[in-house]
């Protein structure tokens, strides 16, 4: 009992560190790959209400399960709705209550959970942020679904969906969308420069060829790259940038999870925050970049997530999609809002059909359209004739070849703050090996709480 609660306390922890790390651009992805598009309240209230669906239940139904939505647009909680009813309509035994968490680019999602885990009444089940799959599931909040889910199910998923998903060789959620930070370019821009883009993972610009051009494109009234650190040191600097340290070989922590002294501090993870400090020494990117700056032309590329191709094309800018630049191994960032299953439930079998209905291919592709993030099932790619021209087969193949999911342990909220931490020394122009290693000395202390 001691010592779950002690990871209970964990889970409050990681759930007030995400709601710390959010941004109302970035929203949930940053954290989850979400465009951020939701509607902001100024109370500090958790707001949550019933999804009102026409489908109601007959009281004849053998399980009834309450499902919680986390909701950052009204074209996604509308799709969410279209699928639930659907759900309900085709299962006669089964009838889903759902309700609408608004995510204010704040803490309501975060506060609701934190307040059901302290109450005991979690959802059967819940919307959860892929990154932190590891820390419900090490507290026991959330329940394997393996039972449930047989290979041919698993692997109509991306991959990096499947990895986002397991932790300790169990599977605990499954997504509906993914997501992944491309290189966007000002097609003006680079046309006036002579600077011809990559199209096609083939072709990903090296590190290089990223200060290279990033230089040429930078003037007195604009910089040559944006890398979004208007977003704040929280999760969207672990999400764009971890994939530098894991193209030149480095790592946040061991692939077993135990230990980051050698892996977070590694030469080639070093390697890694000093060349994100040389573009900020070269001037080509600065640390308090204006909201719009590249949809306003004040940046010619950028390192952002699948919502800035909306906000580009809201700005009527004439824009395109590069993949994410390498060093060694072509790596890209993924990872997005998944479902799990609580241990509250008394239904697991049915609350993960629930699951599954909700990340189908029609859900899939339902959902890729309101939120324009990458879908999660691979046939779903294949039906979704966009995905297949330019610029947005460059984020198909990023989340099908090169996608990389972040690590996954319990102790990943003080590990991503670390990173971020020392992106953001490195970002200033600190000596990023003496923050490296004091950050070190964190997340070790932190990884011990886990030890057996």
């Amino acid at each position: 009992m001691k010592r779950l609660l002690y990871l209970l306390s964990g889970v409050l922890v990681v759930l007030m560190l995400a709601a710390c790390s959010s941004d109302s651009n970035a929203n949930s992805e940053a954290d989850s790959g979400n465009s951020g598009s939701g509607e902001n309240t100024s109370s500090d209230t958790v707001e949550t209400g019933s999804v009102e669906t026409s489908v109601e239940a007959t009281g004849e139904e053998d399980v009834t399960l309450d499902f919680w939505i986390h909701q950052t647009g009204e074209d996604e909680t509308n799709a969410y709705i279209e699928l639930i009813d659907a759900f309900n309509k085709e299962h006669d035994d089964i009838h889903v209550n759902a309700e609408v968490i608004i995510d204010d680019g704040a803490s309501a999602y975060s506060d609701s959970i934190n307040a059901a885990l302290v109450a005991g009444n979690l959802p059967d089940v819940m919307a959860v942020d892929g990154p932190y799959v590891s820390s419900f599931a090490e507290a026991g909040v959330i329940q394997p679904i393996d039972d449930y889910v047989d290979d041919e199910t698993k692997s109509q998923y991306v991959d990096s969906i499947i990895q986002q998903g397991t932790y300790n060789d169990q599977l605990y959620s499954l997504g509906a969308m993914e997501a992944s930070v491309m290189l966007y370019y000002n097609k003006d821009l680079l046309e006036e420069a002579g600077i011809e883009p990559a199209e096609s993972i083939e072709e990903a610009w090296t590190w290089d060829e990223l200060m290279e051009n990033s230089k040429k494109l930078t003037t007195e009234d604009r910089y040559g790259l944006n890398l979004f650190m208007n977003y704040g040191v929280g999760e969207w600097l672990t999400f764009m940038g971890a994939p530098l340290a894991w193209s030149n070989g480095g790592a946040l922590i061991s692939e077993d999870g135990t230990k980051v002294d050698g892996y977070l501090n590694s030469p080639e993870t070093i390697e890694a925050l000093n060349y994100v400090k040389e573009l900020f020494a070269e001037g080509v990117v600065t640390d308090s970049p204006g909201e719009m700056q590249f949809e306003e032309g004040n940046a010619a590329l950028a390192l952002g997530g699948p919502w800035i191709a909306v906000s580009a094309e809201d700005a009527g800018l004439n824009w395109g999609m590069m993949p994410y630049p390498y060093k060694d191994e072509k790596v890209s960032p993924s990872g997005s809002m998944a479902y799990a299953v609580t241990n509250n439930t008394e239904n697991p079998e049915a609350a993960v059909e629930l699951m599954k209905w909700m990340t189908n291919e029609e859900a899939t592709i339902k959902i890729s359209k309101a939120t324009g993030m990458p879908p999660a099932q691979k046939s779903a790619f294949d039906n979704m004739e966009k995905f297949n021209e330019l610029p947005w087969s460059i984020m198909k193949e990023q989340v099908i070849q090169t996608a990389h999911a972040r690590p996954a342990t319990p102790a990943y909220p003080v590990l991503t703050d670390a990173f971020a931490q020392s992106f953001h020394a490195a970002a200033l122009g600190e000596d990023v090996e003496s923050v490296v290693e004091q950050q070190v000395q964190r997340v070790e202390r932190e990884l011990k709480r886990f030890e057996e």
